[in-house]
């Protein structure tokens, strides 16, 4: 993770720690039943869980949740929540090195992918999958662009990527990654990696889901 986006969602973490309290709802609540579906009585690895939103849907119906990010001040706020059955851990997503042996039954990350550099696409991906059993399920999610967004957004040319300029309360600036993906660029990207591709993307956010491969390897 590049300096900057670690220094962003690590100051950013008490703001986001707040969402903690918010009861699910409409397109929020289909994610985590679907994603609850694929994890009951299973075992599953979660990448860039943030404050630990999303862990304690899961963490009651799997049978065993390893929840990584690389930022401690969003580690601390996840395990502040006291989630029974959720094992948080320090890790870098592009080497999971600390989650084990083990290879888990399922996988997911909610809100990461938009921030992955193309030159790593391929590097997380590879990663992620070595952590998951062959045909492993899978779900990503991540924002779809608003029309009234008004942080600023703008590409590279050296590197390909896209990137926001997001301000937070303190008034510190950070440039960030961020790729706003069209279902066509997200069925391409995740062609070497995915088998029995479901997008479904409607605003605010998108969320697919997969059976993993090693194709990409």
């Amino acid at each position: 993770m590049s300096d900057s986006m670690h220094a962003y969602y690590s100051d950013r973490a008490p703001h986001m720690a707040k969402n903690l309290v918010k009861v699910p709802e409409g397109p929020l609540l289909e994610i985590i039943t679907e994603l609850q579906n694929f994890a009951k009585n299973r075992t599953v690895l979660e990448v860039a869980c943030g404050t630990g939103y999303w862990t304690p849907h899961i963490a009651r119906v799997s049978r065993k949740i390893v929840s990584t990010d690389y930022s401690d001040e969003m580690l601390e706020v996840a395990r502040g929540q006291g989630i029974d059955n959720a094992h948080f851990v320090h890790d870098d997503a592009y080497q999971l090195a600390h989650v084990g042996s083990e290879l888990f039954d399922v996988g997911f990350a909610m809100h990461w992918v938009s921030h992955i550099p193309l030159s790593r696409w391929n590097e997380f991906f590879t990663t992620f999958h070595a952590r998951l059993k062959p045909g492993a399920k899978v779900m990503l999610a991540d924002d779809i662009r608003r029309p009234d967004d008004t942080d600023p957004y703008y590409s590279k040319l050296a590197d390909r990527d896209s990137y926001e300029i997001r301000q937070l309360p303190s008034g510190k600036s950070y440039e960030i990654i961020k790729t706003y993906f069209t279902p066509e660029n997200l069925r391409e990207l995740l062609g070497p990696f995915a088998d029995k591709i479901e997008i479904h993307f409607d605003r605010p956010r998108w969320w697919l889901t997969y059976e993993a491969t090693s194709r990409g390897a």
